[in-house]
This record gives structure tokens, sequence and C-alpha cells, in this order.
């Protein structure tokens, strides 16, 4: 794990060189080469730090990042020896916030001392720019401004992550009953239209999803040799997070009601089948870090999702409607 989460020399090179071999600490700014006592030789106290650490127990590290994510430059900075120990032995003084800004600030004042009239020009497109997206977080906002190589991926990946983790964590929450809502009582002679309604609704959230991932996230990424659209990404992202907010609401709906004992069975058969949307929004991620890391130069990769719902789950709902029917002596 430890070498796959190391940056890639070349990565290193260009990351010392945007830095002018600088430190990126504000309060430092030390150069980090120069010549040693040999005539045809240098030293250098300049490192490649990473952001979001590389490995557990590491300072930032983030459980949620792929491999391919944690080496990346876009996690990068470029720091001194002494600076690196310093933001390393205190992230919480240090946040990966910070830093990204420390690594933003340091080559804008680099990029102006180089043409300042052109960087001032950068600048000011880069932040109408962002201002366009609405709020992402740091590393979502140096792809969309460096687009490296597979940016569209990389984009895809922090957005999605971004945006649908705090649901996640509300449907763990939900799914391990670490909180309540009122209980709203479904009656026998309203039970079915609104089960059949649970199960329509829960029909187009499937739909929805395939549209998302089949036509716009596709789309989103452009044709092959074809750059993707960052708006698009970030848009088709936000999508899958109402969708999965609209899932977690609908669990919410089953969970929070109470039926007459006759319907009691397929009130059951209901509960928990939301999972597959989140279950399928990880499949997005791990398909995307694939390809990632495998760096394709032909070929293609194909992405295919299938929702699963329990074995048998519409036939066993089918028949405890049956049974609820005959239950209830309609």
């Amino acid at each position: 794990m430890a070498n796959e989460n190391r940056f890639k020399h070349a990565d290193i090179l260009t990351l010392s060189k945007r830095a002018a071999n600088q430190c990126s600490n504000p309060s430092c700014g030390a150069i980090t080469s120069g010549p040693s006592g040999d005539p045809s030789g240098s030293i250098n106290i300049g490192e490649a730090a990473h952001i979001f650490g590389a490995n557990p127990g590491s300072a930032r590290f983030d459980l949620e990042m792929a491999p391919s994510e944690r080496s990346s430059i876009n996690n990068a900075i470029w720091l001194c020896g002494n600076c690196h120990k310093i933001v390393d032995d205190d992230p919480a003084k240090f946040p990966a916030g910070l830093l990204f800004e420390w690594q933003r600030d340091h080559e804008r004042r680099i990029a102006r001392e180089l043409g300042k009239s052109s960087a001032d020009i950068r600048r000011r497109y880069e932040d109408r720019h962002l201002e366009e997206f609405g709020r992402l977080s740091y590393l979502a906002e140096r792809i969309i401004l460096e687009k490296g190589d597979f940016w569209e991926y990389r984009l895809t990946v922090e957005v999605l992550r971004y945006e649908v983790e705090p649901i996640k964590q509300r449907w763990m929450a939900l799914t391990n009953g670490l909180y309540v809502k009122p209980v709203v009582r479904i009656d026998e002679g309203t039970f079915f239209n609104w089960a059949q309604g649970k199960v329509n609704e829960l029909s187009k959230i499937i739909g929805a999803f395939d549209g998302l991932t089949n036509r716009e996230l596709v789309a989103s990424w452009g044709p092959r040799g074809v750059p993707g659209n960052d708006m698009h990404i970030v848009t088709t992202c936000r999508l899958y997070r109402e969708l999965c907010v609209s899932t977690l609401d609908w669990e919410e709906s089953i969970r929070f009601s109470s039926v007459p004992e006759e319907c009691v069975e397929m009130h059951n058969y209901l509960s928990g089948v939301g999972v597959t949307v989140f279950d399928n929004v990880a499949k997005i991620l791990t398909f995307l870090n694939d390809v990632i890391e495998k760096k394709p130069e032909s070929g293609s990769f194909k992405l295919q999702l299938e929702f699963s719902l329990p074995n048998n789950w519409s036939e066993n709902v089918s028949n405890a409607m049956k049974n609820a029917v005959a239950a209830l002596g309609r």
C-alpha cells in the first residue's frame, strides 16, 4: 500500500518547479534547492508532502480516498523538510483545507512574479469560474483548475464522494437505529394505495439512477479524445446526491410507519431495499478509481450496474399483497 500511495518522480519534479523550489508555507518560503560543495552537484531540502495522508495513521488520512487519489499531484504540496514535519506533527492545526490554500496562494504568487499581468487575468478567470459551481471541496477545485490526466474521472470521484458521503452516513445512522421520527399510522383502508405508491416511487428512483449513469454521467465525460465538461460533471454528481436523499426519505417513510397486523409481511419486504442505490454509487467510485489506476492507453472500460433487490423480491411482495388482501377480506 505504501508504494501505490507515493507520488511519481515526474510529479515531484513538476511540483517543485511549480513552486519555484520554494516552501509553500507562507510563513516560511525557504528556498529548497541550491549548490552543494561539489561544483557539479546540488542539494535539495524540499519535499512533496501529502495533503491527505498517504497511509492509515498519517496526518489527515482519509479512509474513503483511493490510492490513485492519494498519489495524485492534486493531493500534493511542496514544502521544506522542516515545514513538512510541522504540518504532519499537528494535523489539527494544519488541516487539509489550509494546505490547499497555501498551495494555491503560493503558486499564484510565483505566477505573478513570472508574468504579473497574465497571472492576474488567470486568477480572475479562476475565481469567476469557480463561483459558477457553488460549494466544492478544495480537492475538487484544484482538479477543475488544473485538469491533469484523467481529470474527468478524478473530478467525478471527488464530487460524488463529497456530495453523497453525508447522506450515506445518515443512511447508516438510520439502519443502525440511531435516530427516530414520528410514526405515521397507515390504516387498512389506505394501506394498499400507500404500498403501491411506495413501490412506484422506488421504481422511479431506480429509473432515474439508470438515466443518470447511462446518459448524463457518460455524456459529461465527453466522447473519447474530447475533454469533458466540468460543470456537467458536478451537476450530475449533485443529481446523484438528490437521488440518495430521495432514497433516504423513502426508507424513512417505511421505517417510521405503522401498518395493520395483516399487512406487516409486505411492510417488512419494503424495508431496506433502498440500500442498492448506495451500493451502486460505491460501484461507480470503484470503477473510476480502477480506470485511473490502470491508465489505459487504448481500449475501453465498461461500467455495468445492476440493481440487485433481494432474491424473489417482486414475487414475495406480490404474494404478501395477496395475503394481506385475503386476511382483510377484500
